[in-house]
C-alpha cells in the first residue's frame, strides 16, 4: 500500500511562485506530490494540518508559531521568506477614514480567527496604542470576501499583502492608509510531525527544491515580468516586490524565531 501523495499548499500569491516552478521542473518529477491553493490563508492551512488534510505548507510565521505553541503537531522546517511581510492597511475606496490614526474602533475584516489578517490587526493595534474589541472582527474567509464586505459596508479595515491588493487600489475599490510590517521573517515552511518522521527524505527534497527555485527566481532578469504575468500585478509593482523580498537560504536547522513571535503576541493578548 502506497503512502499517497505529499499534499502541499499555500496561498495563491506571488510568494509561492517558487513552489510552482519547482513542481513544473524535472527536479521533483519522481515524487508523488499534490499542490492545492489555500485562498483562506494561514487559518485554513493550520486547520488542515491539524486535520491531516495537508502535509507541507508555505505559511505565515506568526500564526504557525502560535498554533504550534498551543499544541499543533507540526514543525517549522525552514524559514522561507526572511524579509518581513508588508501588510497594507486598507479601507474601502469610498471610506470617510483618511488617516490610519482614525481607525481605532473600526470593524476589522479578517479571513479567519488565528489567521495572519487577524493576528496582524493586533500588532497594528499595539503599534498604534489601541485596544481591540473582539466583537469588531468580521470573518470574510479570504480576499474576495473582504472585497464583498467592503462593498456591502460591513467592514471598515482590512490588512493584506500590499502587492497582491495593488489592482484593487488601482481600480478604486481599496484605499491604502499605511503599511504594517511583520517584526519577524514573514513566511516559513511547516510540516506535520507525522509526515516529517515518516517521509523525511521526501520532505527534505521538496524543501531543497523550493528553496533552490526561490533563490534562482530572484536572479532571473525576467523575474518581475514572470510575477506580473502570473499574478496580475504591474511590472513596476513586481519590481518593488523583488526589491523588498529576500528568500532564506537552505539551512539544516532553524534559529529560534518562536520566542520573539510569542513575546509580541503575548503583549497583544493572544497567548
Amino acid at each position: 500500500m502506497t503512502a499517497g501523495p505529499l499534499r502541499l499548499g499555500g496561498v495563491p500569491e506571488h510568494f509561492n511562485l517558487p513552489w510552482h516552478l519547482a513542481l513544473e521542473s524535472e527536479t521533483l518529477a519522481d515524487l508523488d506530490l499534490a499542490w492545492t491553493d489555500q485562498p483562506g490563508g494561514t487559518g485554513q492551512m493550520l486547520a488542515r494540518l491539524a486535520d491531516a488534510e495537508l502535509d507541507i505548507v508555505s505559511i505565515l510565521t506568526e500564526g504557525t508559531v502560535l498554533e504550534i505553541a498551543r499544541g499543533l503537531p507540526a514543525t517549522i522546517v525552514q524559514v522561507y521568506v526572511e524579509s518581513p511581510l508588508q501588510w497594507g492597511v486598507f479601507v474601502p475606496g469610498d471610506s470617510t477614514f483618511r488617516q490610519e490614526s482614525e481607525l481605532a474602533g473600526a470593524r476589522i475584516a479578517i479571513s479567519r480567527f488565528g489567521s495572519g489578517s487577524h493576528l496582524m490587526a493586533y500588532i497594528q493595534a499595539e503599534r498604534m496604542g489601541w485596544s481591540i474589541d473582539p466583537d469588531r472582527f468580521v470573518v470574510v474567509k479570504n480576499l474576495d470576501g473582504a472585497i464583498d464586505a467592503f462593498a456591502a459596508g460591513e467592514a471598515d479595515l482590512f490588512l493584506w499583502d500590499r502587492f497582491m491588493t495593488s489592482p484593487l487600489v488601482a481600480d478604486g475599490r481599496f484605499r491604502q492608509l499605511g503599511v504594517q510590517e511583520t517584526p519577524w521573517p514573514s513566511f516559513v515552511i511547516a510540516t506535520r510531525n507525522e509526515t516529517l518522521t515518516g517521509r523525511t527524505t521526501e520532505v527534505g527534497r521538496v524543501v531543497d527544491a523550493v528553496v533552490a527555485h526561490a533563490q534562482a527566481l530572484m536572479l532571473r532578469d525576467d523575474g518581475p515580468d514572470l510575477v506580473a504575468d502570473r499574478y496580475g500585478i504591474s511590472v513596476d509593482q513586481a519590481k518593488d516586490w523583488f526589491a523588498s523580498t529576500t528568500f532564506a537560504p537552505r539551512k539544516a536547522t532553524e534559529p529560534d524565531i518562536a520566542s520573539g513571535v510569542l513575546a509580541t503576541l503575548e503583549r497583544a493578548g493572544l497567548t
